[in-house]
């Protein structure tokens, strides 16, 4: 019985551990009175749950598990034995821990079956109490069950349970926060698994309207929720150990599994227990075996600037002079806070930007022992002397306005650019935990230069919130109604602050803890803001589901002006890569897993963006999360087309006129230089009059 919830999880964690004491193996190798044979398949039957009682089975060992907690092994009948119904199992799970069969034994097991919510089962169909006589031995083993990727579904599994699978393509990781604690990733053989509200606006229909109250649109949260659910499956190490050493399916050379590593063929064992389908690994040849590549530093083309927002992970460095430890948020030891330190200049050395905005930095002014200083010291004794200094936020111990224990900052290169006015901080009362700062820069690369304003930000977290800040469950988490607010108070700090003070090119970095559509963003939308970044684009992955809450929004005036990538540097990483969990297995010269979100990248030509790959496609249609990009091509046409391609809120930004065969040939170059997000396209022609959403990446 598969029984969903956290009282399934209960019983198995409860009664699993209970059969570790359970009597000691039966195996007879003389000849016994046999007893009737039962059939698997009439036993599992085809319904949710196997039918209870005594039964004397003959089948294959096809793989012995005694780190389960029952442990014990599963048995499968061979084709000609089988029942051949497709919709019934050939396959059990016969709980005897200590076992000593081998896989390609053939057994006659005679035992009590159980399936149910409780200890031994668990949700699984299992053989209990077994008197066990081994036949014969070394039978080849029953052929893989097919399972094809592009229908999998993990409601129909039960058809499967207990036999060996294969899946027919590649497999995904999604989730590996429990790797470490209990041997398991979960897989998906549809791609990354996205959060909701990165593609569905729980209050718009299309996702690209502006609506920030409502839940309209929220049955189409849930079905996304329960589809995430449905594709994904658990590959387990088959074993009940915690914390397993070594840690299985790591890497060899970098020690890892990251998000969207990928196993090319998946064969096992599908099991069932705490409350999830999972597949139990075999050995030697038919190990499962992944493969992880770690991202190089995006590449931009020519640029003006280049800047980038990190969030450093609650940088506090005690009290700046070698004491201090431990602190109220960051490091709890000398040693760590060097390990931190060490991983965290190493990621900004490597992007190398002219201005960066950080969050999560110790709120502890900008004096010569403020962790600020100290970052800037080490990213100086790094990149050389002198390489980037502070912008003064008016707080020599803490920052104005600013109750919370970190605080947003601003680095940048004296030699790139030279600040115009003071730093500017959202004054604004009883809004902000981390109120917004913004500082003006003029570039100093052309004789003559450019003046554009950046701020930092740093919105309300979803992890807590009561009353009109309670987890609403619509997909956007705790706070929502406070991030609603703090997004209002930024437009109108853009507007009577920032811009008054010299430029009308503004962007908004940082953490705004809201993904791609929910109600945040769409406030800073209607204002005319622009998000210059894809859905597809990730900053952050909680409970196996990537997201963004990391985005750079900017004036419209710099779309075309601007690109932007996302450095996948920490959040694809497991949490056991971390300083403050690895200890001295740290690898503190890499920049990996540095902090929990990843960095935005942004790179700025003034006389227009030119890619550092002009001929890649990067026009695709949207929305298509679960099936991959699609490019976008023109529709079939006899006569010439009409083109205009703009933002979803304002006026066209293309015009193009001509055949289809030419629009196509030259769509990707007349696009090149627009910055990363979605655009809507209208299309007229003869008998044509088409209006569809692009995602451009």
């Amino acid at each position: 019985m598969k029984l969903p919830g956290l009282l399934a999880c209960q019983l198995a964690l409860a009664g699993w551990g209970m059969l570790a004491s359970s009597t000691p193996p039966q195996v007879s190798y003389s000849g016994q009175q046999q007893a009737a044979i039962s059939r698997i398949g009439q036993i599992q039957g085809s319904g949710a749950a196997a039918t209870p009682g005594t039964y004397t089975i003959e089948a294959i060992v096809t793989a012995t598990y005694n780190g389960l907690a029952p442990g014990g092994f599963y048995v499968q009948e061979p084709a000609a034995a089988a029942d051949a119904d497709p919709a019934t199992s050939d396959a059990l799970f016969v709980v005897q821990p200590g076992a000593t069969v081998r896989a390609g034994d053939l057994v006659r097991v005679t035992g009590t079956v159980l399936e149910g919510p409780a200890a031994p089962s668990s949700g699984q169909a299992v053989l209990t109490e077994p008197t066990v006589t081994v036949i014969s031995s070394g039978n080849p083993l029953p052929a893989f069950t097919v399972l094809p990727n592009a229908t999998f579904s993990a409601a129909g599994l039960e058809r499967y349970e207990g036999m060996r699978v294969q899946f027919s393509g590649p497999l995904t990781v999604t989730d590996v926060y429990n790797l470490q604690r209990r041997g398991e990733l979960t897989l998906t053989p549809g791609g990354t698994l996205f959060q909701p509200t990165q593609f569905i606006d729980p209050n718009d229909n299309p996702a690209t309207g502006t609506t920030s109250t409502g839940t309209s649109n929220l049955a189409a949260i849930r079905q996304y929720e329960a589809a995430n659910l449905d594709r994904s499956i658990l590959l387990d190490d088959g074993s009940a150990a915690s914390n397993p050493q070594p840690i299985p399916y790591t890497d060899a050379t970098y020690r890892t599994v990251r998000v969207g590593s990928t196993v090319t063929v998946l064969r096992g064992v599908l099991g069932y227990g705490f409350n999830q389908w999972r597949v139990q690994p075999l050995p030697g040849p038919e190990a499962p075996l992944l493969t992880v590549v770690r991202p190089a530093v995006p590449k931009f083309g020519p640029l003006d600037l280049k800047l980038a927002s990190f969030n450093v992970l609650n940088y506090f460095n005690g009290n700046g002079i070698g004491g201090g430890f431990p602190t109220s948020r960051g490091a709890k030891t000398v040693a760590d806070f060097a390990r931190q330190r060490s991983k965290i200049i190493r990621a900004l050395v490597a992007i190398n930007a002219d201005i960066i905005g950080l969050t999560e930095i110790e709120n502890d002014g900008t004096g010569p022992a403020s962790a600020i200083q100290d970052l800037v010291n080490g990213l100086n004794q790094a990149a050389g002397a002198e390489v980037y200094a502070a912008v003064n936020d008016g707080g020599a111990t803490q920052q104005p306005n600013n109750t919370d224990q970190i605080h947003c900052a601003l680095i940048y290169k004296p030699a790139e650019v030279r600040l115009l006015g003071p730093a500017l901080v959202a004054a604004v009362p009883g809004v902000f935990e981390r109120p917004p700062l913004a500082q003006l820069f003029i570039t100093r690369r052309k004789p003559r230069p450019d003046t554009v304003a950046v701020v930092i930000n740093h919105f309300k977290s979803k992890g807590s919130g009561t009353g009109l800040n309670a987890d609403q469950n619509d997909g956007q988490g705790g706070s929502n109604d406070r991030r609603r607010g703090q997004a209002r108070a930024l437009v109108e700090f853009i507007n009577t602050t920032v811009v008054p003070a010299g430029t009308r090119r503004v962007l908004c970095l940082g953490d705004y803890n809201a993904n791609y559509e929910e109600d945040p963003l769409d406030i800073l939308r209607a204002a005319g803001l622009v998000a210059v970044t894809p859905p597809t684009s990730a900053s952050y992955v909680f409970k196996g589901l990537t997201g963004s809450l990391d985005h750079c929004i900017v004036t419209p005036n710099l779309v075309g002006f601007i690109d932007v990538h996302k450095w996948n540097i920490n959040s694809f990483e497991p949490l056991f890569q971390q300083y403050d969990v690895a200890g001295e297995a740290t690898d503190a010269n890499s920049p990996f897993r540095s902090s929990d979100h990843d960095p935005v990248l942004i790179g700025l030509n003034f006389a227009g963006i030119r890619p550092a790959n002009p001929a890649q496609a990067r026009l695709f249609v949207y929305p298509a999360p679960t099936a991959g990009n699609r490019v976008y091509q023109l529709l079939a046409s006899t006569g010439p087309l009409t083109l205009e391609l703009g933002l979803p809120q304002g006026p066209p930004l293309l015009h193009l006129q001509g055949s289809r065969a030419l629009l196509q040939a030259e769509l990707n170059r007349y696009t090149a230089h627009l910055a990363p997000g979605i655009y809507v396209v209208q299309l007229r022609g003869k008998g044509i009059n088409q209006t569809l959403r692009v995602m451009k990446e």
